[in-house]
C-alpha cells in the first residue's frame, strides 16, 4: 500500500516526464499543438484575405457573352428618352465599409461588380484612373458596339473635389468629430463621393452622345446581378418622370427642419447617391449647386458623403429658392427583387431597368390544341 507521500512523489515524476517530453521531445505534444495552431491561423488568414477582403492580385474573369448569343437590334437603337450613364472607378485600396467587424471593400470587389456594365446597353461614359482598369473596362464592354462607350482617363488630383482633401482631412482628424467608416474616416473616400458630381457636370456639359437624359450609376448598384445569368438590359427614365426634377432613391423620410450640423455629424440620410437622374439642363444646375453646398459646409467645419450633403442642402436652413425639386423613388421589400437595404438604396436603378423591360417585345404565347 502506497503512502500519501509516495503517491505524490510518483505523480510528480510522471508530471516531470510528461512536461519534459512536451517541451523538448522531438515529436512532442507541444510541437503538435503549435503546428496545428499555425496551420489553422494560416488557413484563416488566407481565407479572410481572399474570400472576405477579396485582396486578389488579378482581375476577375469577364463573360464574353457575344460568343454564344447576339444582342437584339432593338436594344441598340437610341430611344427618344435615351439616357447617358456616367460612372467612375478610382482605386481607393481596401477600406472599411460600415461598422461591422468584417465589412471591408477591396478593388477586386468593385471590379467584380463592374462586370454588369458588360450587359448594359446604354451609352456609357466611364472615368477611370489607371491604364489597367481602362483596359479591363474596355474588355467588359467588348461585346457591345464601341460607339456605346466612351472611356476618359482621369487624375484624381485634377478633380475639383479632391482640392478639398486637406480641409476634409483636418476635419476628420479632430478627435471630437464623429467617426463613421468610411464616410468620416477616409478623406479620399469623401472626395471620391463628391467627385461623382464633377464628372456628371463634365459629361452633361460635353454631351458626348447627344442624349436628353443623364444618370450617375454607382459601379455596385447592380451588384446582385453579377454572377447570375441575366439578359442584356437597358435603363430609361421611369414612366411619367418630370423633366424638371432630379431623381433619387429614397432611403428614409426627410425632416427638413433638422439642422445641417446634425445631419452631417450623425450621418442622417434622406436619398441614396447610388443613382442620380435628370435632363441635361437640370443635371448641370444640380451639380453646380451641389459643389457650392459642399464648400459652404466645409467652411462651417462639416463634412460627410454626398448623401448627407444632399440632405443638408434641402433643409430649411440651407435650401435656396432656385434649388431643383427632387423626385424620390421608394421600393418596398421584395419589389423588383430587392430586399433589405438594397430596396432603399438601389430602387431607382431597378425602376429604370423595369421601365425598359416593359417596352421589350414579349414572345407570343404558345397555343396548344
Amino acid at each position: 500500500m502506497l503512502t500519501g507521500e509516495e503517491i505524490i512523489s510518483k505523480l510528480r515524476r510522471r508530471w516531470i516526464t510528461f512536461y519534459m517530453a512536451f517541451r523538448y521531445g522531438r515529436w512532442s505534444l507541444r510541437r503538435l499543438v503549435y503546428g496545428c495552431t499555425f496551420f489553422f491561423c494560416t488557413t484563416f488568414t488566407l481565407y479572410y484575405l481572399f474570400f472576405v477582403l477579396e485582396m486578389i492580385p488579378w482581375n476577375p474573369a469577364v463573360d464574353h457573352w457575344c460568343q454564344r448569343e447576339k444582342a437584339p437590334d432593338y436594344i441598340l437603337q437610341p430611344e427618344a428618352d435615351e439616357m447617358t450613364v456616367v460612372t467612375m472607378f478610382l482605386d481607393l485600396g481596401v477600406f472599411k465599409k460600415g461598422e461591422q467587424r468584417f465589412a471591408y471593400h477591396s478593388p477586386y470587389k468593385y471590379r467584380k461588380w463592374m462586370r454588369v456594365f458588360g450587359r448594359l446597353a446604354n451609352r456609357v461614359v466611364a472615368y477611370i484612373e489607371s491604364d489597367d482598369d481602362i483596359q479591363f473596362f474596355r474588355e467588359i464592354r467588348s461585346c457591345l458596339p464601341a460607339t456605346l462607350t466612351k472611356i476618359i482617363k482621369v487624375d484624381r488630383d485634377n478633380l475639383s473635389s479632391f482640392k478639398h482633401l486637406p480641409k476634409i482631412s483636418r476635419i476628420y482628424s479632430r478627435p471630437s468629430y464623429p467617426k463613421y467608416h468610411p464616410n468620416t474616416v477616409y478623406p479620399e473616400y469623401t472626395c471620391a463621393m463628391h467627385a461623382k458630381y464633377d464628372v456628371l457636370e463634365r459629361s452633361a456639359s460635353e454631351d458626348y452622345f447627344q442624349t436628353p437624359y443623364f444618370a450617375w450609376l454607382d459601379v455596385g448598384l447592380f451588384r446582385n446581378l453579377d454572377g447570375t445569368d441575366f439578359p442584356i438590359f437597358k435603363m430609361v427614365p421611369p414612366d411619367k418622370f418630370h423633366p424638371e426634377r432630379i431623381g433619387f432613391s429614397q432611403v428614409w423620410p426627410q425632416d427638413p427642419v433638422r439642422i445641417p450640423e446634425l445631419i452631417m455629424k450623425e450621418k442622417i440620410v434622406w436619398v441614396a447617391g447610388s443613382m442620380v437622374l435628370a435632363t441635361q439642363e437640370y443635371m448641370l444646375n444640380f451639380t453646380r449647386d451641389y459643389k457650392l453646398a459642399v464648400k459652404e459646409l466645409l467652411d462651417q467645419g462639416l463634412s460627410n458623403s454626398d448623401q448627407e450633403v444632399i440632405n443638408a442642402m434641402y433643409t430649411a436652413k440651407m435650401r435656396k429658392p432656385h434649388y431643383i425639386k427632387i423626385k424620390t423613388y421608394l421600393c418596398h421589400q421584395g419589389q423588383l427583387g430587392l430586399y433589405g437595404p438594397d430596396a432603399r438604396y438601389f430602387c431607382l436603378g431597378y425602376v429604370c431597368k423595369n421601365a425598359w423591360e416593359k417596352r421589350v417585345p414579349q414572345p407570343a404565347p404558345v397555343i396548344r390544341s
